[in-house]
């Protein structure tokens, strides 16, 4: 997975240290943990449980950490 497969102005979170979730323009919130996507339901995101990854080599890592757990 690259971050050119994803439309531009994605932007890529993590939740609470281990759940990679990606806001994708027009298509709404997504949850790769597993290393697949599900839709995310954003009202569980609150003030202080996720933040923007620093890269998205940061997130991947997250995602590929998740494949071992999902």
């Amino acid at each position: 997975m690259r971050e050119t497969d994803f439309p531009p102005g994605t932007c890529f979170y993590i939740k609470e240290f281990d759940v990679p979730l990606a806001q994708i323009p027009g298509q709404g919130w997504w949850n790769w943990f597993g290393g697949r996507a599900r839709r995310y339901d954003p009202a569980n995101l609150k003030p202080g449980n996720q933040w923007l990854a620093e890269s998205f080599a940061e997130w991947l890592a997250v995602v590929e950490a998740s494949r071992d757990q999902g």
